[in-house]
């Protein structure tokens, strides 16, 4: 048996990772906080999380064939490309441990963020006591599931497929350094070459999260799938699959989501128990099917929240307006900005003398950099492309400071004396007050007094005036 002491402080692996401590583990191995020396000082981007797993083979032969899965697998991890996949950097095998350096990702896994939420259920036990169990709100475990989706979509298409076979929440973690927080998929399969055994995991997955099939070692692509169903149904009713592995999910005889917890949807329960059936051909066909169905499902909650929203207050219209060049505060009646010379957009015909909304563009602070007056019935907001003839009503080249708004990105149109903006295929997307996904292509969205939206890491504020 290998010795499974934790490495001390400063202990230095391969002349150039710098242990400074220990982060996490369990009877598997370690995970420490690192630097990676050869880049010089320390700090964020010299960060690594080196993963230590322990050696548990006794027979030469089954040590020599984990080394060398292992290192087949360091080479797939080091060559998969994905938001949601931390950065392989090294993997090699020392004293009898194998070691992966990765990417640092600092935030909690989802099984810390349920332990430690505020929103609280309340259950009744076997016994028949009521005890408060910890959930998350359907929303974000709906927001979190269809990045999962996303990165299972990515690993389930390469040649040949990876599955992943040990989806739960503490194998997930929510990296919040990011704007918006980014869901990471972490300890990418490599326990299962080195370990052969650990109580409560098999090899090829853990209780309760595992699908039947994963036992028999017919596993595809739809097994993990049905991982990320027992995951939701964790998060959503803080009912852990583990506690009851065999039977949880047979509905029959078990609660379904909504029994659990009542403020779910019959949507997301449709969801969850179509992930989670016992056989293959009834879970969603593949990770992309299944995401389209959490982004629908997003949709309607969204929609849902909006109608029991009570309407925007009529806002007073301002004293005076901006520069729509510099940005500067003018008089609502300036033609030109007193002080960089801008001509202004002035409300001329039918409309002239109406009431008008108006377009701000907002710096990283929320304050106003320009604003333009939406005088029209359709304008187009893009960047001005003079080969291509695109000449955007709203040019925002001035503020795109990363350029990634589109030529064409999206339009904003009055019908009806309501207003809304229409997303053009854009490549980065059109988002709507903080969402983290962007809005639905070419279908129009009703856009209030006040709603902020992102077009590529461009901000801008619509207001009625």
């Amino acid at each position: 048996m290998v010795n499974q002491k934790h490495l001390a402080p400063e202990t230095i692996l391969e002349g150039r990772y710098r242990i400074v401590k220990r982060i996490g583990g369990g009877g598997m191995g370690n995970v420490y906080l690192a630097y990676d020396q050869k880049f010089g000082l320390a700090n964020d981007k010299t960060r690594r999380a080196v993963k230590e797993m322990f050696d548990f083979f006794t027979d030469p032969a089954q040590r020599q064939k984990a080394i060398e899965d292992f290192q087949r697998e360091g080479q797939l991890l080091a060559s998969l490309e994905h938001p949601s996949i931390p950065e392989v950097y090294d993997y090699f095998v020392n004293n009898g441990k194998y070691y992966l350096v990765m990417k640092y990702v600092p935030g909690g896994d989802l099984a810390k963020k349920l332990k430690e939420s505020d929103k609280k259920i309340l259950i009744k036990s076997k016994t028949g006591s009521v005890i408060e169990r910890p959930v998350i709100d359907e929303r974000t475990v709906t927001e979190w599931a269809i990045q999962v989706c996303d990165v299972l979509d990515y690993i389930h298409n390469q040649n040949p497929p990876v599955i992943y076979r040990d989806l739960k929440p503490s194998n997930l973690m929510l990296d919040d350094t990011r704007t918006p927080p980014r869901i990471m998929l972490i300890d990418f399969g490599i326990a299962r070459f080195v370990s052969p055994t650990q109580k409560g995991v098999t090899a090829i997955g853990t209780m309760g999260y595992a699908p039947p099939e994963l036992f028999s070692g017919q596993v595809e692509p739809r097994s993990d799938l049905y991982s990320l169903g027992a995951t939701m149904f964790h998060l959503l009713t803080g009912e852990d699959p583990q506690e009851n592995p065999l039977l949880i999910f047979d509905f029959s005889h078990n609660p379904r989501p909504r029994a659990l917890n009542p403020d779910l949807s019959e949507g997301i329960e449709r969801i969850i128990v179509k992930a989670v059936a016992h056989k293959i051909e009834a879970r969603p066909r593949s990770a992309a099917e299944m995401k389209e169905e959490l982004e629908q499902h997003l949709r309607e909650l969204d929609e849902k929240a909006k109608k029991k929203s009570p309407p925007p207050q009529e806002s007073a219209p301002p004293q005076q307006k901006v520069c729509v060049a510099c940005g500067e505060e003018i008089a609502p009646d300036d033609a030109f900005c007193p002080f960089c010379g801008a001509a202004q957009p002035q409300a001329i015909g039918p409309r002239a003398g109406k009431p008008v909304a108006r377009l701000q563009v907002l710096d990283i602070h929320g304050n106003t950099r320009a604003a333009y007056e939406l005088v029209r019935d359709s304008v187009l907001l893009g960047r001005t492309d003079p080969h291509t003839g695109n000449f955007p009503e709203i040019d925002l080249t001035p503020h795109d400071f990363e350029t990634k708004v589109s030529r064409r990105h999206a339009r904003l149109f009055q019908e009806g004396g309501r207003f809304f903006v229409e997303d053009l295929s854009s490549v980065n997307g059109t988002f709507l007050n903080g969402s983290k996904l962007p809005l639905p292509p070419k279908k129009p969205h009703l856009l209030r007094d006040g709603d902020e939206l992102r077009l590529g890491e461009t901000r801008v504020r619509f207001m009625l005036r």
